[in-house]
């Protein structure tokens, strides 16, 4: 509730509805907060949310299914996590090679990851990698390859967000720290990106939720 304006950007990596009591006894966010930090993104904050930053404030509704209404914070961030299968190795495409941290990742890597079923995208989206299903394992990736990390201005803000990080290693991946490393260097406005949407040239069916 407090004070904002002395924040650059907010980095998430949270689980969860925050305005609720959570396990580890920390004071949960007000309704307000939650407002306040929203404003402040829009007002030229940046936001950087890694892995489970999408599983926090969900949209009503079924979770295979796309929301036309969605919680005002997952507009913001541009993505919903939905469910996750078991941990293995999968490949991610690189779709904008220019975009600031991503060059070590080549036109295409493969890491072992938990990796994260999403829905619910924004049109406005600049997709960065996408999530290449073909040959994954589990009934959450029996669909089309869709977005995994992408970027978004938010009014005067901008967002960043990547599907990575559950694992140390992924952490310790020189890949990921410097997709983290550019990630927040746009952010925080440091250096600048050309990010128009293109969510539905590089993965125009991503809408295509698994089906129960």
């Amino acid at each position: 509730d407090g004070d904002l304006s002395e924040y650059d950007a907010f980095f998430f990596y949270t689980t969860g509805d925050l305005t609720q009591p959570g396990t580890d006894k920390s004071p949960p966010m007000s309704p307000k907060g939650k407002q306040n930090l929203l404003e402040a993104i829009a007002s030229g904050k940046g936001m950087f949310g890694s892995h489970c930053a999408s599983d926090t404030f969900h949209s009503k509704g079924e979770a295979f299914q796309n929301q036309s209404e969605r919680d005002p914070y997952i507009e913001m961030l541009g993505g919903e996590f939905i469910r996750h299968g078991k941990q293995q190795e999968a490949k991610m495409r690189v779709v904008d090679s220019a975009f600031p941290g991503i060059g070590p990742a080549g036109q295409e890597f493969t890491l072992h990851e938990e990796w994260y079923s999403l829905k619910n995208f924004n049109d406005d989206i600049h997709v960065i990698l996408v999530q290449e299903t073909q040959g994954m394992e589990g009934f959450d990736y029996e669909r089309p390859p869709y977005p995994a990390t992408w970027a978004r201005e938010h009014g005067k803000g901008r967002v960043f967000y990547t599907s990575m990080g559950h694992r140390e290693d992924v952490w310790a991946h020189a890949v990921f720290q410097s997709l983290v490393i550019g990630g927040l260097s746009w952010v925080t406005h440091k250096i600048n990106a050309d990010i128009p949407a293109n969510l539905s040239s590089v993965a125009p069916h991503a809408n295509d939720l698994p089906h129960k």
